[in-house]
């Protein structure tokens, strides 16, 4: 009777790990993973060093279209942006109509999935450019265009048509002019060149499809 069991409990194994490989095989399939990407999303964008005393996390949101060559290689084109409040137990700043700062920027990245799986783990790396808009009247802040390399990782999910992507990156800033109490670039790379040690975070959820 044990040995009966046995056999009996093998074959229902055998036969699920069958069913869950069938399964994961047509999800494959159906999963549609290469082509042309629309994702829209939302989430947190905050800022590192010298700037996060000053700069409050908050509101991100963005764009993407991205074309996918392969399974696993991406290229993306995207808008970024971002509004967020000063700290006011550092930065005296006057009463805005709305948020403090306002960000506008637009990056070219490179995705590379660490599997050829629906459910892909991925890093990215790029190059960005921002424009900050300064609402509020600030001593020490302005408008300002700076440029930044954005690199990350993230999970995406490809089911038929629907694609899901949870992504978090940090951003290399050029430099921080738009925040002039605090140093424009105070990293030497040697020779002319600078950077700045302040940085910027972003975590967001997007949502799309492709086709």
């Amino acid at each position: 009777m044990s040995k009966g069991l046995l056999a009996g409990a093998a074959a229902v194994a055998v036969l699920a790990a069958g069913s869950a490989q069938a399964a994961s095989t047509e999800l494959r399939r159906s999963a549609d993973m290469r082509g042309l990407t629309f994702l829209v999303g939302g989430g947190v964008e905050g800022y590192t060093s010298g700037l996060r005393d000053q700069i409050d996390p908050g509101l991100a949101y963005g764009v993407t279209i991205a074309i996918k060559p392969t399974n696993v290689l991406g290229l993306e084109l995207g808008y970024t942006g971002a509004m967020s409040e000063f700290n006011t137990g550092s930065v005296l700043a006057t009463n805005a109509n709305g948020p403090d700062i306002v960000r506008n920027g637009a990056q070219a990245a490179v995705t590379l999935g660490l599997s050829a799986t629906p459910i892909q783990p991925y890093i990215m790396g790029g190059v960005g450019l921002s424009r900050y808009n300064v609402r509020a009247f600030a001593p020490g802040f302005q408008d300002d265009t700076v440029g930044n390399l954005p690199v990350g990782a993230g999970l995406r999910l490809h089911l038929g048509k629907f694609t899901a992507d949870a992504r978090v990156n940090y951003n290399f800033l050029f430099d921080q002019e738009f925040a002039l109490t605090v140093p424009p670039s105070d990293v030497d790379l040697g020779g002319d060149e600078t950077f700045s040690s302040g940085g910027r975070y972003m975590g967001t959820i997007n949502v799309g499809a492709t086709f």
